[in-house]
Order: C-alpha cells, then sequence, then structure tokens
C-alpha cells in the first residue's frame, strides 16, 4: 500500500510539472494560432463606398448573395487571417486576438468569444483585445452597425458571414490556448520612418506629410531554446495601398509586412494598428504589389527591434477595463465641416456657423453605432520595466495618439504601445484642432468636437487604474 501511495504521488508530481502548475509564480506561458479566415467568395469588401465597390444600379437592391448594395468579391489575393496570441503569468492572462479587416465589430468579438468558451477557452471577455488591421481589402457584411451599413462601406450584415468568421476567430483562440508552453517574453519599442505619410497634409495647417507615429512596439515570444513563436507588432498606418477598384481580398501592405515578418524571424506575426486615422502609406510603399515594396523594409525594422529586445521567462500582467457610455452622436453636417472650413482667413465659416448656431447634428442611438465602448489595458512588467498597451475604439488621430502617450507616460509608465481599431470601431477621433478645419476625417468623427477628449479620458481612466497597482 505504501508503494501504491508512493507512486501516486511520484505521478501527482510529474503531471502538476508537465502542466506549469509548480513553476515559479511570474512563469510567462504562451501560445500562438493563425487561421485562414477567408469568407466565401461574393463577400463583399470593407473600406471603400466608390469605384468598382459601389453598386451600379444605387440604390436599387442588389441580387446577389451576399450583398445589399455593394458588388461582390471576384477573387482572393492572399488570405485574410485570423490570429491570437495568449500570454499568462500563472495568475492574469490576456488575449490578443487580430483580423485582416477594416475595423473591429464589438458583436464579432463577443460571438468569437462565446463560441470559443463553449469550446474551454478560459481567458476572461474584459482580458481580450480584438483588434482589425483596417485592411481596406478585407470581409464586409460582417457587422450590425448600422451606419457602417448604409454608407455603404460595409454592406448589410449577412448573419451566415459573421458567424462563420466568428468561428475561425474561436478556432484561433482555442489553439492559441492548447499551444501555451513556456516562453520567454519581451517588450520594446523602437522607431520606423520613410514608409507612411500624413494624409491630411495641405488641408490641415497643424501638420505635413512627415507627421506620423514613428513608433514601431515589438513584443517578443520565444520558446526556451530562443526559437521564435510570435511577433506582435504595434505601428500607425492605414491599409490603404489597394483602392476601391480591387475586387480581391487581400491582407494589404499589414499582411504582407506580416508574410515578410514571418519569413525572416519565423513563428507568426500579429500586427495591431496604433494611431492611424491620417497616417498612410507612401506610394513607395505600395509600389510593387502585392509585392510590396515596403513589406521587407518593414520587416527588417521588426527583426531589428526584435533583436534589440531582452527576454525573460519571469514577468507580471495586470489588467483593467472599462465599459464608457459616449450617448448618442453629435454627427455634425455644416457646410464647413465638409468643405475643409479653417478658424480665420476671409471667409470664416466654422466661426459664421457657431455664431448663428447654423449646426445640424444627427443624434444617433447604439441601434446604429456602438456608444458603449470596452476600454482595457494591460501592464506587461519584466526585470522593474513597465510597458502599458491600452485600447482605442476606433481611428485616432497621431495628435490624440500623442496626447495618450503622453498622460501614459506622464502617469510613470516606461512604454506605451497604442491599439487603435480595438475592441470596437467608432469612426475617427479628430481632435478639437483638426475637426476645426474639416474633411474626411472630421465629418467622421460622430461624437462631435469632444470626441478625440472623450476617448483620451477613456485610456486614461484604464491607464491610471493599473498606476495605482
Amino acid at each position: 500500500m505504501k508503494l501504491l501511495l508512493l507512486l501516486l504521488l511520484i505521478a501527482v508530481v510529474v503531471v502538476a510539472s508537465a502542466s506549469g502548475l509548480n513553476a515559479p509564480a511570474g512563469t510567462i506561458y504562451a501560445g500562438v494560432a493563425k487561421i485562414n479566415a477567408t469568407l466565401p467568395l461574393g463577400t463583399p469588401l470593407a473600406g471603400y463606398n466608390h469605384g468598382s465597390r459601389a453598386y451600379k444600379y444605387w440604390p436599387l437592391i442588389s441580387p446577389k448573395e451576399y450583398t445589399t448594395w455593394m458588388e461582390p468579391s471576384t477573387g482572393v489575393m492572399d488570405p485574410t487571417w485570423a490570429k491570437a496570441l495568449v500570454i499568462s503569468d500563472g495568475t492574469e492572462s490576456i488575449c490578443f486576438v487580430t483580423l485582416d479587416g477594416i475595423g473591429a465589430d464589438s458583436s464579432l468579438a463577443m460571438l468569437g468569444w462565446e463560441i470559443a468558451q463553449a469550446q474551454g477557452f478560459n481567458v476572461s471577455f474584459e482580458n481580450l483585445m480584438f483588434s482589425g488591421s483596417h485592411s481596406h481589402s478585407g470581409p464586409g457584411a460582417i457587422s450590425p452597425e448600422f451606419l457602417w451599413a448604409v454608407a455603404p462601406a460595409t454592406d448589410l450584415m449577412v448573419p451566415s458571414l459573421q458567424r462563420q468568421l466568428a468561428t475561425s476567430i474561436a478556432q484561433a483562440l482555442v489553439e492559441a490556448q492548447a499551444n501555451m508552453q513556456p516562453v520567454q517574453l519581451g517588450l520594446g519599442v523602437g522607431n520606423l520612418v520613410g514608409v507612411t505619410q500624413n494624409r491630411r497634409a495641405g488641408i490641415s495647417h497643424y501638420v505635413n506629410s512627415g507627421t506620423i507615429d514613428p513608433h514601431l512596439g515589438v513584443i517578443r515570444v520565444d520558446d526556451l531554446s530562443g526559437s521564435p513563436i510570435a511577433t506582435l507588432w504595434n505601428f500607425a498606418m492605414h491599409g490603404t495601398c489597394w483602392g476601391p477598384d480591387n475586387m480581391e481580398f487581400s491582407g494589404d501592405i499589414m499582411g504582407g509586412s506580416c508574410e515578410a515578418i514571418e519569413q525572416l524571424v519565423g513563428g507568426v506575426a500579429l500586427f495591431v494598428n496604433a494611431d492611424a486615422g491620417d497616417i498612410d502609406p507612401t506610394s513607395a510603399t505600395c509600389s510593387g504589389m502585392p509585392n510590396y515594396a515596403g513589406a521587407p523594409i518593414i520587416a527588417q525594422a521588426v527583426q531589428q527591434t526584435r533583436d534589440n529586445i531582452t527576454t525573460s521567462t519571469t514577468a507580471s500582467i495586470a489588467v483593467a477595463a472599462k465599459y464608457v457610455p459616449f450617448g448618442p452622436t453629435q454627427l455634425n453636417a455644416t457646410l464647413g465641416r465638409f468643405d475643409n472650413c479653417t478658424s480665420g482667413g476671409y471667409l470664416d465659416i466654422c466661426s459664421v456657423c457657431k455664431f448663428l448656431d447654423c449646426d445640424l447634428n444627427a443624434h444617433l442611438p447604439s441601434s446604429w453605432i456602438e456608444n458603449n465602448p470596452k476600454f482595457n489595458a494591460f501592464l506587461i512588467t519584466i526585470d522593474e520595466v513597465d510597458t502599458i498597451l491600452v485600447s482605442m475604439p476606433g481611428e485616432a488621430l497621431v495628435e490624440l495618439g500623442w496626447m495618450i502617450r503622453n498622460d501614459t507616460l506622464d502617469l510613470g509608465f516606461d512604454q506605451t504601445f497604442l491599439c487603435g481599431y480595438t475592441n470596437s470601431h467608432m469612426g475617427y477621433f479628430a481632435t478639437p484642432n483638426e475637426y476645426d478645419i474639416g474633411g474626411y476625417e472630421s465629418q467622421l468623427t460622430l461624437w462631435g468636437v469632444d470626441t478625440a477628449l472623450m476617448v483620451r479620458a477613456g485610456c486614461k481612466s484604464v491607464a491610471e487604474e493599473l498606476a495605482t497597482l
């Protein structure tokens, strides 16, 4: 009997060791997965409401299988992927989910998480960051956000397409968790210039073509032997190499760069966009597409930043999450908003309209667009270096990005990743300066002149919660 008990005790110890249950506190585990999430041909491509994408006989209803008022897709240039990276310190677990698509729809994220949860996925929804790459050649017809559907730039939701995509997301979540193993982890920030430009140059006197966010954030995940498992890179860039006449699925320049990173570094590359609301790829970056000239340049910058990161097998993770009510939109439609008016000059239409109260504001409720977004932030501490990753539920202009980054630095964090197009897609976030000038980004700043300040406050609230730990 004593021998049997001894054997049972040995077996328990072996199992515990294999599962990591007796690992030192703070030991880091991670797993990654990459799933081909390309939807069927005929699915509309989201991102443009003109060119070949627009239905030729608008406003008549299209008789197509998946489209209502957009032309159906015709091919697959390259797969659109759903990827997941789960990281745990043994006490707290977090998950990054990335999708090659125009944005992060909150209902799609919830559905994918619910499907995964039913299959054993155990990271809480508050601890999940769901990010759209902002490729303008990814799937449409997957979101119930009626404002975007009637734009039309994404088309009306087709429930079967949404569920198919959510199922691919769930598969990525479940497989990433199943692939977890002890790892070496590191985070760092480098600079990347020359591949992007500010598209509001010539419209706004606050920026020029070189007014970009050069921050290149990298999460390095290696196995215990030093072989790469995953590389998450965080950078501000629109996915607009392909224009409205492209009718084939593509991850655009971000997808091409991920493939280049995987070839150069190994493992799985995940892209999380940043404050890219007014940041486009340069024509040189897009040249040669689909063999983007900028992709190897970006991949080399990511590799260099990655190589400069010192990894550790121990770390601590903390999470803050909060739902922030924005209320109905203040969708402003003055003449000035649409004619790039400026405050000052010979015809100061903005000030005139403000004086005459000639604004037309559309107060759209949550049935039209998400207005109670999830803000969450992850704090990862390695060797006393605190890195905060904070979500932004849409398209922050670079000026707002700098405000949020400075807020986190003032709170004492050492490094900041701005995770844009994450958890929701609530349009553009033009700062008061840029809002008054007008233009496309201003027109789609849906909660009025204070939209960016509301986003900034949401980011700061979750950052402050982590700063007190």
